[in-house]
């Protein structure tokens, strides 16, 4: 992310994955339930992680 707050599209796909496999992971399908967490990755980010695995550790332990 920018100073700006723009997320590359690199950024973004890895955003998207990582959404997508950990409600497919808990079998989140609720557009409110997928959008607390889709919350909780931007959150990471702004913070600067952008790393897969990284992500992932850390919305599992967010809950």
């Amino acid at each position: 992310m920018t100073a700006y707050q723009v997320v590359e599209p690199a950024q973004l796909t890895i955003l998207a994955k990582a959404l997508d496999d950990h409600c497919a992971r808990h079998r989140i399908a609720d557009e409110m339930d997928r959008e607390q967490v889709a919350l909780k990755l931007f959150s990471l980010f702004r913070q600067g992680l952008i790393d897969p695995e990284r992500l992932k550790t850390e919305l599992e332990r967010a809950g």
